[in-house]
């Protein structure tokens, strides 16, 4: 597999260079930014969610934890 790993990477590299020289090419990618620049980060709304989700289990284990305590005392 280590074989593969640079011509891999050079046609990855070639393709996204002829996408950028073509006329069709630089309007669809011109097309790709500007929808993501219309609608927003949808990466942050997944980070706000994992966030949200780190801080309810975080909230539950605090709470176990004082559970267990209070159960030893």
């Amino acid at each position: 597999m280590k074989n593969w790993l640079i011509p891999i990477a050079v046609l990855g590299v070639s393709g996204v260079g002829l996408l950028c020289v073509t006329d069709r090419g630089r309007e669809q990618m011109r097309s790709i930014f500007d929808h993501l620049m219309e609608h927003g980060d949808p990466w942050g709304d997944f980070s706000k969610f994992l966030d949200d989700q780190l801080a309810t289990m975080q909230r539950t284990l605090d709470s176990l934890a004082q559970a267990l305590e209070d159960s030893k005392a």
